[in-house]
């Protein structure tokens, strides 16, 4: 072989030099395809987890803890039970905005939630939670089926309907129906009436 010739490569060798190259090119983007795909499925599973109450007292423990209990422990004189039958989550109901989502998370990090008695949190909108237009808005309650379904409610006699009387705006949802406590009938105010199961005349809880 010539002095010439000993510098030159043949069209194999160039082939064989472009193909580790092609190779670490294929695998950066199947590496690359694999994170992505990662990354998907566990913002897919942290989204639904998100969804699901255990993720509230896993993030922010003690302040949850009652909400997750409540939530799990099919007591009837709870509104949140037969939600939670129906397979309303938390979020269904609770749908904060981003700022106070960060506004609780400073809260849960200075271990500064502020609660009552009872270890449930002070809620400022509760009130607004237990009125009937949050109770009757879309894809929620409906008002005569409401008012249709409570004549006679609990054995009683078929002319009481607590959702029929007083409907001057002065009772609110929440004044008889406790979503994580125990519900109380505000008619027993004034009425000798049956109970629903699990819950308690308004006059014993005071």
């Amino acid at each position: 072989m010539s002095e010439e010739g000993k510098g030159e490569g043949t069209p194999q060798d160039a082939a064989a030099a472009v193909e580790p190259a092609e190779k670490k090119r294929k695998n950066k983007w199947l590496v690359l395809g694999v994170i992505v795909a990662v990354l998907v499925v566990a913002g897919v599973g942290f989204n639904i987890w998100h969804e699901q109450p255990s993720f509230c007292n896993t993030v922010c423990h003690a302040p949850m803890d009652n909400y997750v209990a409540s939530y799990t422990s099919d007591d009837p004189g709870m509104l949140v039970t037969p939600h939670a039958k129906a397979g309303v989550n938390c979020l269904d109901c609770h749908n904060p905005k981003l700022d106070e989502q960060l506004t609780e998370v400073a809260a849960w990090s200075a271990d500064n939630f502020p609660v009552d008695e009872q270890g449930n949190l002070v809620n400022p909108d509760a009130q607004n939670m237990a009125s009937p237009e949050f109770c009757l808005k879309s894809g929620c309650h409906d008002w005569n089926d409401v008012v249709d379904s409570t004549w006679g409610f609990a054995g009683n006699d078929a002319k009481y309907n607590p959702h029929s009387s007083h409907q001057d705006g002065s009772v609110q949802c929440g004044d008889c129906h406790k979503s994580h406590s125990t519900s109380t009938l505000y008619c027993g105010k004034c009425h000798a009436l049956n109970l629903p199961e699990g819950w308690e005349n308004t006059h014993d809880a005071d």
